[in-house]
């Protein structure tokens, strides 16, 4: 007994802990933030910063909708009401799968990929039918609806998380380790790519080579799968016309109707200054920005609370980044490690991207600002993402929980034989 330790313990029996960690640890905060200090109270700011930024999307939302919600439903309460639901729930999802055992996850991460592949397919066949006009993306009846592509992002990453865990003895082999990962991300960017949804697609496609690249698969792999993808991604990306015009828009060389949505959001950042106009006091949100509850909100919140306010914004989302990076650093085995650094990954890319459109620093897309835009399917698959983090930071807490278990059952049978 004197001799066991549950952290050596759990490793040794995960059989190659220690892999991962060393891609890692040239990114871990404990570079610059003592560890002792941070490793215990990353899941707890994690927890903090997101229900902060959740409580602002419904200031925000709020905000930002008003206007519109008067316009399309007469009811200028219509989006605070909705996103106050979708917080709330996306808060009780991130505590019920919070105190839930990530590896539970692990066993059905296949039935999740594929019930996802599924449902990817069944709505571009729905399309070829004529039963969905235009983009093919969502599923459900009425109000009760999801982006197919959501179940998708965090399907491809809970497996690839899986595949990188359990093949990190032949990582580096073409045939046994790489085909099957890059297979599942390649199956699931073309579905997404296909309904048609380009911008989602590159974002799924950066995010499942990020964990590859973590995951310390071949770079010669990597960099020939890149080759090889560019091209056809080019060609794709240039033959829908609002596509190449979005393009053509973001180069300075689109017609006014086309740089519409971003010139507003300009101006509404530029509305704002230093210190902004004010809580609601948005000019822009007044029916002159397109989606300005949804993909453009950053705009809204730059007017009203100034480049102050939106530089404080972006600094949160670094945290959750640095938070997750944390937690995917000192997990105790390799699924927690790269589904972490995934679901890290997923939530940083999505925020910076909607902040950088909203800039004019990225052509248009339509993504949204995780836990602040308005959105329901985004805001319970995000808060899933988070519970997925928390559990995974507890993780130490539980063994030790077990250990301390094992040692009063011990005790009590000692004292029972004695």
């Amino acid at each position: 007994m004197s001799g066991f330790n549950p952290y050596i313990d759990y490793q040794q029996n995960d059989g190659f802990g220690n892999h991962a960690a060393d891609m890692l640890d040239r990114i871990s905060p404990d570079n610059f933030i003592p560890q002792k200090t941070f490793e215990s109270f990353a899941g707890k700011l994690l927890l903090l910063l997101v229900i902060v930024l959740m409580c602002i999307g419904v200031l925000a939302v709020y905000s930002s909708g008003a206007g519109w919600g008067t316009k399309k439903f007469a009811d200028s309460e219509y989006f605070l009401w909705r996103q106050l639901f979708y917080t709330c729930m996306g808060i009780v999802v991130i505590f019920i799968v919070g105190g839930i055992d990530y590896k539970l996850i692990k066993s059905f991460s296949q039935i999740i990929l594929i019930a996802s592949i599924i449902m990817l397919g069944m709505l571009l066949v729905l399309k070829a039918l004529g039963v969905i006009e235009g983009a093919a993306r969502w599923l459900g009846y009425g109000k009760f609806k999801f982006q197919a592509s959501d179940l998708a992002k965090y399907a491809m990453i809970i497996y690839l998380a899986k595949l990188l865990s359990e093949k990190q003895r032949v990582i580096k082999d073409l045939h046994k380790a790489y085909y099957p990962m890059v297979s599942v991300i390649i199956i699931i960017v073309a579905l997404v790519a296909l309904e048609p949804n380009f911008s989602t697609a590159s974002i799924l496609a950066l995010i499942g080579f990020a964990m590859l690249f973590v995951g310390r698969v071949s770079l010669m792999h990597l960099f020939m799968t890149t080759l090889t993808i560019i091209p056809f991604a080019m060609i794709f990306a240039v033959a829908a016309p609002y596509r190449m015009s979005r393009l053509m828009t973001y180069l300075g060389q689109g017609n006014a109707n086309e740089s519409y949505q971003v010139t507003q959001a300009l101006i509404g950042l530029g509305n704002g200054g230093l210190l902004g106009l004010g809580p609601g006091e948005s000019k822009q949100r007044e029916l002159f920005l397109p989606a300005s509850y949804n993909d453009f909100i950053f705009a809204v919140i730059g007017e009203e609370y100034g480049f102050i306010g939106a530089l404080v914004i972006l600094m949160m989302f670094v945290g959750i980044v640095i938070c997750g990076i944390t937690i995917a650093h000192n997990a105790l085995d390799d699924f927690g490690r790269f589904l972490a650094f995934g679901i890290t990954t997923a939530l940083g890319i999505y925020a910076f991207i909607n902040a950088g459109v909203a800039c004019h620093v990225l052509p248009t897309t339509g993504v949204s600002l995780p836990f602040i835009s308005f959105g329901g399917s985004s805001a319970l698959f995000n808060s899933l993402g988070v519970g997925i983090l928390l559990s995974i930071s507890r993780e130490k807490k539980r063994i030790e929980k077990q250990y301390r278990n094992k040692n009063r059952e011990r005790e009590s049978f000692n004292d029972f034989e004695y």
